[in-house]
C-alpha cells in the first residue's frame, strides 16, 4: 500500500501547489491546458485499447454498465452530493465560485484520469502480488505534475481526488492480494482496454467536443469480469 499512499500524497501536494499558483495563469492558458490534458488523455487511451482480445465482451460490458449506471444515476448522485460543498454555510453559492468549474467536476475527472488507466491497474496489480511500489511510484510522479496544472483549471475537486486515488488504487491493491493469482492475462488485457475506452470518453470531454456522465460508465468496469467468466464456462462446455 507504500506506492498507493505515495499517490496520494502527490496528488494532494500537486493539487495545493497548483491552487495557490492559480491566479497566475489566465483564463485563456486555463482553457490551453485542459486541451492539452484532452489529447494526452485520447493518446493514453489508444495504446490501452490496442491490447483488446474479446471485442465483443468489452462492448457488452460498456453496454450494460452504461445502462446500469443510468438506471442507478450514479453520475447525477454523485453531482448532487459533491453540489453541497459548492455553497456557503448560508446555503447560497459563493460568489467567488460562479466562474469556476464545480467541485463535483474537478473531482470526478480528475479521479477518472488518475485512476482508469493502464498504468494504475498493472501498478496495482504488482503492489498487490508482489508487494513492490516501483510502477505506482512512477504513476505518483506523473500525478503530482498533472494535478499541479489541473487544479489550477478545475479548483479543489482535483485535490479532493487524492481521496479517491486512495480508496480506488487501495481497493485495486487489497483485490490484487486476495485474487490476483486466478486473474487471466486476457482479462487484465480487456480491462484495460475497456479502461482506455473510458479514458477517451474522458478525453473528448475534457477538449469539450462531447459531454459525458463518466461516473455512470465506471460499470462496466465490473460487469467485464462477469460477462468473461460466463464467456469462459460456455467455451468450456463447448
Amino acid at each position: 500500500m507504500i506506492g498507493t499512499l505515495f499517490n496520494a500524497f502527490a496528488v494532494a501536494a500537486g493539487s495545493t501547489i497548483g491552487l495557490l499558483c492559480k491566479k497566475y495563469i489566465s483564463h485563456k492558458n486555463q482553457t490551453k491546458i485542459l486541451i492539452v490534458f484532452g489529447l494526452f488523455t485520447v493518446a493514453l487511451s489508444v495504446d490501452m485499447i490496442t491490447g483488446m482480445r474479446e471485442p465483443i465482451d468489452v462492448f457488452l460490458a460498456l453496454v450494460l454498465g452504461t445502462l446500469l449506471g443510468q438506471t442507478l444515476s450514479l453520475h447525477d448522485r454523485l453531482t448532487k452530493f459533491t453540489a453541497r460543498f459548492d455553497k456557503m454555510p448560508s446555503g447560497k453559492p459563493d460568489r467567488n465560485k460562479l466562474n469556476e468549474p464545480s467541485l463535483g467536476t474537478g473531482f470526478i475527472k480528475a479521479t477518472l484520469l488518475f485512476c482508469v488507466g493502464g498504468l494504475t491497474l498493472i501498478g496495482c496489480m504488482e503492489e498487490g502480488l508482489s508487494g513492490k511500489s516501483h510502477l505506482l511510484f512512477i504513476k505518483g510522479t506523473m500525478d503530482l505534475i498533472s494535478s499541479f496544472f489541473l487544479s489550477a483549471v478545475l479548483g479543489k475537486g482535483v485535490l479532493f481526488s487524492a481521496l479517491g486515488v486512495l480508496l480506488l488504487q487501495g481497493g485495486l491493491t487489497l483485490f490484487f492480494m486476495g485474487f490476483g493469482q486466478s486473474i487471466s492475462p486476457e482479462l487484465i488485457l480487456d480491462l484495460t482496454a475497456t479502461g482506455g475506452i473510458l479514458l477517451l470518453a474522458l478525453g473528448i470531454d475534457l477538449m469539450d467536443i462531447k459531454s459525458f456522465k463518466m461516473i455512470d460508465l465506471l460499470p462496466s468496469l465490473v460487469i467485464l469480469p462477469i460477462i468473461h467468466l460466463i464467456h469462459t464456462l460456455i467455451l468450456g462446455a463447448i
